[in-house]
């Protein structure tokens, strides 16, 4: 039996001091002003249509279409990009049907999705911090994971009419719940993140992962209460998924719509180390996305010298998938995922000195994606 097993899962407090909220209200607050200034900024100094709010400039690529699923709700055929062969189903539903039923109070459907997101965003700070003190880190540390996270290079995804917010936030609750070995709640929020983008299916994976390393793999053949509880968990996870599916199936006869619309936008399946050498093959954004993709996985070896098994197979998983079908939005994907922050806040538990730099890197970088992404720049999607 695992050491875990006899001495019980580790369970910090889940509560939060005055202190902690403050960090948070900072951190979100000060990173909402610089992403949403800079964006302003970057549509009056470089925009085509300068009459553009800050909401407005931040709702660029699939924003328009979280939009369109509020107002007219999903396809029955595709009919849009310049083809007409493109339809929403590519798009989870969770986000829009929060955003929609915000809308349905305040009026206006484009602050509806900014709302949400950054209600979300706001919630993942916090939990990033109670993730990084789950696993025993200093308080340092774990303060500096927090304002790594409201500052990361594609923070402007987080600001905007995308789901990467909500994504976030239930990422770093699946994993802080499995950490406690509480199963029910990684369930529960399970058919969230299914219902929030397809991969978060995958979760199903690092969850799986956790538990054997808690209980072993012969607490399963035991039929005890704990492996009871794992498996309900694992069932639960993909609920939010099957349920899409089987909407879809109603809709267009097709459960697996999502996947097949998405050669509307130049995706189709081939070996992810083609994709990557296409990269290098092609030059310009190619090239720096094919950068991106070794960046990702030299994090992925040092999650994996960290011996963070769960989160190094998530997070290829969460990059892997994506390449097998191009190598467009890469960079968005990998930084939306609670295993590459957690990656650079191991990186900088082991060398404290270089924070401070690390935190500026993150700043230029996210700034210049948010003056890129408002103005329609493609290498940012």
């Amino acid at each position: 039996m695992t050491e875990s097993a006899l001495t019980g899962p580790y369970r910090p407090s889940l509560r939060l001091g005055g202190r902690d909220w403050w960090l948070v209200i900072a951190a979100f607050l000060l990173s909402r002003i610089a992403l949403y200034g800079l964006g302003y900024a970057g549509v009056q100094l470089y925009g085509t249509n300068p009459s553009l709010g800050p909401f407005q400039a931040y709702c660029q690529f699939d924003c328009v279409w979280f939009l369109r699923i509020i107002e007219n709700g999903y396809d029955l055929y595709p009919r849009w990009l310049t083809k007409g062969n493109a339809a929403n189903w590519a798009f989870m539903p969770l986000y829009p049907m929060l955003s929609g039923f915000v809308a349905k109070f305040i009026g206006d459907t484009l602050i509806s999705l900014m709302l949400v997101a950054n209600v979300a965003f706001f919630f993942a700070l916090p939990a990033m911090l109670l993730v990084l003190r789950q696993l025993k880190m200093d308080e340092a540390t774990a303060r500096f994971g927090v304002w790594l996270l409201a500052f990361s290079p594609f923070s402007a995804y987080f600001a905007s009419g995308y789901g990467e917010s909500m994504f976030m936030l239930f990422m770093l609750l699946m994993f802080l719940f499995a950490y406690r070995q509480q199963w029910v709640w990684v369930g529960i929020i399970g058919v969230l993140i299914s219902g929030t983008r397809n991969l978060g299916v995958m979760m199903v994976f690092p969850v799986l992962i956790l538990a054997l390393q808690a209980y072993g793999w012969r607490e399963f053949f035991r039929f005890t209460e704990r492996a009871f509880a794992v498996v309900f968990a694992l069932w639960m996870i993909p609920l939010g998924l099957f349920a899409y599916m089987f909407y879809l199936y109603h809709l267009t006869g097709d459960a697996f719509a999502f996947k097949h619309i998405q050669i509307a936008w130049g995706r189709y399946m081939d070996s992810p180390l083609d994709w990557w050498m296409t990269g290098f093959e092609l030059g310009g954004r190619k090239l720096y996305l094919s950068i991106m993709v070794v960046f990702g996985w030299l994090l992925n070896l040092w999650l994996l010298g960290n011996r963070r098994w769960a989160e190094a197979l998530m997070m290829f998983i969460c990059c892997t998938v994506p390449l097998t079908t191009g190598l467009n939005a890469i960079p968005r994907y990998m930084f939306g995922l609670y295993p590459t922050m957690l990656a650079l806040v191991l990186f900088a538990q082991r060398w404290p000195a270089i924070r401070p730099a690390m935190l500026c890197v993150c700043a230029t970088v996210s700034s210049f994606i948010a003056v890129a992404f408002v103005n329609f720049k493609f290498f940012t999607v």
